[in-house]
């Protein structure tokens, strides 16, 4: 009978969800990771935030997409000729099952998604061109397999026992019950509760302006409050916030989020470690 003092968790892989408004440097913080990596890059300024970094990528972008108006009201919108289809996700379906098939994400250490938020768009967009409604605006029952594809698609990477790094955008909401305000990720339905318990750290990033000097530096949020309450880390001893600003004098491979998982492997002990504070908290 396995006992958990044995468990160390570098077997298993990191999988790492980092949710954060755009420009708060949850793309950058991938290059800082240790070993080799691949991106999947479905966000148009994704490379941007790469560039100059050692990393593998392919970039899935749609390059037209329907620009006619199509009207509201079910009547209208049934005469409306539907527009072309968009295959973008039926393309990189199969060019997934083919690497997967092929032992293709065996040479890497880390895979990451970039965005799950422009990703969901893929697959809507796949979703309706199905039913003939390229082009048009989602109803209820489009949600349900939309939901569905994106779920099977993370538990699918997560299963590789590889570690992975995702990224997605948050929105500001006021719960129903308490009132309060909460930043939720921006996620379709249920995917917003489900999603996040396929990772193993869930980590908020943040952009933050000295009033003073007015110089910028980037903060990872590793512990959860009233406004981020899914925030969680596996890595014991972090502050409830850490500066993961990149010193561009320097190589990028081991700074920031890397440098905490770096120390945390050092410490022997894998995610299970204590870990030094190894970049000035907030």
């Amino acid at each position: 009978m396995p006992n958990a003092k044995e468990v160390t968790g570098l077997d298993r892989g990191y999988k790492i969800l980092v949710l954060g408004n755009a420009g708060s440097g949850k793309t950058t913080q991938f290059g800082t990771l240790p070993g080799r990596k691949f991106a999947y890059l479905f966000d148009p300024n994704a490379i941007l935030s790469l560039r100059g970094m050692d990393v593998d990528y392919e970039e899935w972008l749609p390059d037209r997409v329907p620009m006619k108006v199509v009207p509201l009201d079910r009547q209208s919108r049934s005469r409306a000729k539907s527009a072309p289809s968009q295959t973008l996700y039926a393309e990189w379906e199969r060019d997934v099952e083919k690497k997967l098939r092929e032992g293709f994400f065996d040479q890497y250490d880390w895979i990451m998604f970039d965005s799950l938020t422009t990703f969901a768009d893929m697959v809507m967009d796949q979703v309706l061109a199905l039913q003939g409604k390229a082009g048009q605006w989602p109803e209820r029952d489009d949600w349900a397999p939309q939901m569905m594809a994106i779920k099977s698609v993370v538990r699918e990477f997560a299963a590789l026992g590889k570690n992975i790094y995702f990224t997605g955008h948050v929105e500001v909401r006021q719960d129903e019950l308490t009132g309060r305000l909460l930043q939720t990720p921006v996620m379709t339905g249920r995917l917003k509760v489900m999603l996040p318990m396929l990772f193993s750290e869930l980590l908020y990033a943040e952009a933050r302006t000295d009033p003073k000097s007015g110089e910028v530096s980037f903060v990872l949020q590793t512990k959860p409050d009233r406004m981020n309450p899914l925030v969680r880390t596996s890595i014991k001893g972090l502050p409830a916030f850490v500066d993961v600003t990149i010193d561009w004098s320097k190589p990028v491979e081991g700074q920031g989020l890397g440098g905490i998982l770096l120390a945390a492997q050092k410490g022997g002990r894998g995610v299970a470690g204590d870990v030094p504070n190894v970049a000035r908290s907030k």
